[in-house]
């Protein structure tokens, strides 16, 4: 039977061919697959490449009624033969062999030598339950994988977590303020898998193998396998589905700087001026919230400004444009009651009941509906764009609907109270919100203006990398444990195929650092953190509590300023070898920020590493994730369990949860073996203890701490809103009043085996939800007390094997495979360049166009051929689309010590006729750094050919 014969249902999935059996197995052969049917499960097996084949499960009926959101492409009409023996039914195309079990419908995987990529777990390959919500038939539903035992996993998005590796977790995957949902995995033995469903889900990754839980997934089991030689053509597959990445302009890859928030425009203007009167390099000035109006007023992103404080838009976006600056601008999905654009909404019924929680006269509007898009964006265009603004700040796109936002669970609970959008009910389409909204303004812009798009958006999703979004990971705390969490998980977001992410250099809040910017640690921290942000895809400052203009640092702490000026100048000059490698994300789906698994699969070494990464092919980034200089007395630890007994007798302290934040109504009691809490505490946990939710509760522990030595304790609670610590009936810490997570502890003597009774009051009101009691025992005070910690500026770096490299800093050559020791002051971080590599660098500029016609410095770092592709066009425009850009190759011929520049292949109107470029052999010897290079050759080039030997 042909496929034209049966043909697709709403969502593009093959429909059911053959009759219902009873059980047994039975296959038909289909145009572009094959469907199956074991016992009660039919699934269908559609091919849409060689190497790429899409796996639907269901129970003989799915329910989509809309096309996938994620998916644009078609399966492909690609030849492939079917074979069967008396167990298995076997599909192979150029690419893929796929062995489908006749016993359970189990699929493995393998590439044409026949090694084994993965294979479906043959004891419960898929499991397929039906559901009515919001009173539509749905299909709640899991698949599970049997990974190797020395297979690397990664992607999913970003979940905060301290480890790049996914091998061994567990995660709910529920957008939030500060998680990024992406539900795609790469693997370490070059596949990756997407699942195509919207609902909550949950990975899972332990001794039974890899799982997959849907709550709504109403075409079944949904997901495609991809396949390729390197883990880059799995990338390539992924946007083969989902759509190609385009350009930015190339300003995009230069400093953004942004707070939370600039008052007015007159402070604005005086910012950006101060950047330029100070030298310091920047492209783009951030206006965040609250530019309409109040929050308190009916003005709310409505894409208007408040006449009082921006008097004039349209002349402050052009005087920024006149100091070669761009213009982003914040905007949010919750639109003000009293605004045009929401009583145009409403006119058609385009916005959700609930208030959004800061303003209470504002309600998100409908982004699933085409019509609710494209009244968004008419006023997005009217109101900013048309104004000069030049890029997007997508705010609260997960969908941000109250002030449970960083909660997974409570972000599930309010997203689903929206109701009903366009497409069906919240509990299927809870997830894919910012990929809707930002198509929404992409498919806008790209209708009405030639210029390139950039978007930011605080959430993500397969597929957003086609409507030019950039994710960011949230309102974050700053911290060094939360710079290690960007480092480690930035990463599970660019391999995923979506490549543009950043984060908020600083951290978004500052409330472990007493008096924020005057504060030296954390000042250390910054400095630290913007060196990272230097090797991030987008490069950008923003935050709340704290000044951070780097400028305001030049005379109060000329350590931190040189450091920041450093990290920056260093991004400009590395314009050449970013803005190329953009390119090649649009044309070849590269990757940029890379985990180093991408270029170094086999090297096993690499899966235990979260601390550093590739930028590009040649740059191992190792970013300093702890202080050196301002040592902050490490954290009291956490009470373990055998020192805590309940008034029972039993491991632990007993606790009981109440609804309200003053203990108004008792709900469920429990044991907890140590109090260490961060509701409703990872990995997937539900609300615990019979609360009907986590926004305002309280909780009592009671029970005893056993001394495990003589001395003078420390012990104390470190907690966010009220807590409240009693010993044997007498409070010693009490921090009864909201606020951001803090530590407060209390001397108490105690004898070894004396037992003191604790008791423990919390209540939670706003924000993150935890709680940790915590000890200093007195050996640990004994050793820290009138000690200083010695100063260790060394950091040790692995260096993949497979490779030699080189100490950007210095041009010392190691060999790979092995780890290397240096010293990394405040103003350095670890940077290695893969032998092999060339590197083009610019000049030292302040913004990304400034000088379109300078010299290239071209660093070749010998031991291996090496190929770099340089390219040029407008930076600007989307005419790179229909052809005009430049290209020229740099091949470097180790053997024959040869430098070849190829022909220079397209042009374009304002191209740079002639270019020095500046030759310069590494070659273990002499300097290195951001310092320019004296040239061992200069070619004068003008596009013609030429070669050079050194």
């Amino acid at each position: 039977m042909s496929a034209s014969s049966t043909g697709l249902d709403a969502r593009g999935h093959m429909k059911n061919v053959m009759p219902a059996a009873a059980s047994g197995f039975a296959f038909t052969r289909l145009a572009q697959g094959v469907q199956i049917r074991v016992d009660s499960v039919t699934k269908n097996l559609i091919f849409y490449g060689p190497a790429t084949l899409r796996v639907n499960a269901t129970l003989g009926e799915n329910y989509w009624t809309a096309p996938s959101l994620a998916v644009i492409a078609k399966p492909q009409p690609i030849h492939f033969t079917v074979s069967e023996t008396a167990a298995a039914l076997t599909i192979r195309s150029a690419k893929l062999r796929v062995e489908i079990s006749k016993a359970n419908g189990a699929l493995r995987f393998f590439d044409t030598s026949g090694e084994l990529y993965t294979e479906e777990n043959a004891a419960a390959p898929q499991t397929l339950t039906k559901r009515t919500i919001s009173g539509a038939p749905t299909l709640e539903a899991t698949n599970s994988f049997t990974l190797h035992p020395d297979e690397a996993i990664y992607g999913l998005g970003f979940n905060g977590t301290d480890t790049s590796n996914r091998r061994g977790k567990e995660l709910l995957l529920v957008q939030t303020n500060v998680g990024i949902v992406i539900p795609v995995l790469m693997s370490s033995r070059r596949y990756g898998v997407m699942w195509d469903s919207y609902s909550q889900m949950k990975f899972k990754d332990d001794a039974g193998g890899a799982s997959m839980w849907a709550e709504s997934a109403p075409g079944g089991v949904d997901y495609y396998f991809m396949a390729g030689e390197t883990p880059d053509a799995v990338v390539g597959a992924y946007r083969a589905l989902t759509g190609q990445a385009p350009m930015y302009p190339k300003q995009a890859f230069g400093l953004f700087m942004s707070k939370e928030r600039y008052k007015t425009q007159a402070q604005l203007l005086d910012v950006a001026r101060s950047f330029r009167k100070d030298g310091f390099p920047l492209d783009y000035i951030v206006q965040d919230w609250q530019y309409w109006g109040s929050d308190k007023d009916g003005s709310w992103s409505g894409m208007t400004w408040d006449a009082a404080r921006y008097p004039d838009p349209a002349g402050m976006a052009r005087d920024v444009h006149d100091m070669h600056m761009k213009l982003m601008v914040s905007i949010w999905p919750s639109i003000g009651n009293d605004t045009a654009l929401a009583r145009e909404l409403d006119s058609h019924g385009l916005r959700f009941e609930p208030l959004h929680w800061i303003s209470k006269h504002a309600r998100v509007y409908d982004a699933y509906s085409p019509l609710g898009r494209q009244i968004y964006f008419r006023h997005i265009k009217s109101g900013l764009l048309d104004k000069g603004v030049d890029a997007l700040w997508m705010d609260g796109t997960e969908i941000e609907v109250s002030s449970a936002m960083w909660n997974a669970q409570d972000n599930i609970r309010d997203t689903k109270a929206l109701g009903r959008n366009a497409l069906g009910d919240f509990t299927r389409y809870l997830n894919p919100y910012s990929l809707l909204t930002t198509q929404g303004t992409y498919d806008g812009q790209r209708a009405t203006s030639d210029r390139r798009v950039f978007t930011l958006t605080r959430s993500g999703w397969a597929g957003a990398q086609r409507t030019a979004a950039a994710s960011w990971s949230g309102d974050i705390y700053a911290s060094w444990k939360t710079l290690k969490q960007q480092v480690a998980d930035g990463v599970n977001v660019t391999v995923t195929g979506n490549p543009y992410w950043t984060q908020d250099t600083g951290g978004f809040f500052v409330a472990d650092f007493p008096g924020g910017e005057k504060n030296p640690a954390w000042r250390e921290l910054y400095a630290r953190w913007l060196q990272f942000s230097a090797f991030n895809p987008i490069m950008r400052i923003h935050g709340t509590n704290v000044e951070r203009e780097p400028y305001l640092f030049r005379e109060t702490d000329p350590a931190v300023y040189a450091s920041l000026l450093r990290s920056t100048r260093l991004r400009y000059r590395m314009l050449p070898y970013i803005y190329s490698l953009s390119a090649k994300v649009t044309s070849d789906s590269y990757t940029l920020m890379r985990p180093l698994m991408m270029d170094f699969p086999d090297d096993r070494t690499t899966d235990r590493i979260d601390d550093s990464f590739m930028f590009g092919p040649s740059i191992l980034v190792h970013p300093v994730t702890r202080a050196m200089y301002n040592i902050v007395q490490p954290p009291a630890a956490t009470i373990p369990t055998e020192y805590l007994r309940t008034p029972d007798g039993q491991p632990g302290l007993a606790g009981q949860y109440f609804e309200g934040q003053n203990f108004e109504a008792p709900k469920g009691k429990f044991v907890d073996l140590k109090v260490d809490h961060n509701w409703p505490d990872p990995p997937l946990a539900e609300i615990p203890g019979g609360l009907a939710d986590l926004q305002h509760f309280s909780a009592r522990w009671e029970g005893t701490i056993t001394a495990p030595e003589d001395g003078e304790y420390e012990i104390g609670l470190e907690g966010n809103d009220g807590f409240r610590l009693k010993l044997n009936g007498r409070t010693v810490v009490e921090d009864w009043a909201a606020g951001a997570a803090r530590y407060k502890g209390a001397l108490v003597t105690l004898r070894k085996g004396q037992a003191v009774k604790v008791g423990i009051d919390y209540y939670q009101v706003d924000g993150n939800r935890a709680l940790r009691l915590a000890w200093r025992r007195p050996s640990e005070r004994q050793a820290s007390d009138g000690t200083s910690t010695a100063l260790d500026e060394r950091m040790e770096t692995y260096l993949p094997q497979g490779a030699g490299w080189y100490d950007f800093w210095t041009n010392e050559r190691f060999d790979g495979g092995r780890r290397v020791m240096r010293q990394t002051p405040l103003d350095l971080i670890p940077l290695y360049v893969r032998a092999g590599s060339i590197l083009p660098m610019g000049p030292n500029i302040q913004y990304a166009t400034q000088d379109p016609g300078a010299a290239y410095e071209i660093r070749i770092y010998p031991g291996a051929d090496a190929h770099f592709t340089l390219y040029e066009d407008d930076n600007e425009t989307y005419a790179y689309e229909k052809g005009a850009r430049a290209t020229y190759d740099l091949v470097w011929n180790d053997a024959a010590k040869t430098l070849s520049v190829g022909a220079r292949r397209g042009r374009f109107p304002g191209m740079t006729a002639r270019r020095d470029l500046k030759l310069v052999l590494m070659s273990g010897t002499g300097k290195g750094g951001l310092d320019m290079l004296p040239a061992t050759k200069l070619i004068s080039y003008t596009g013609k050919a030429a070669k050079v030997r050194f």
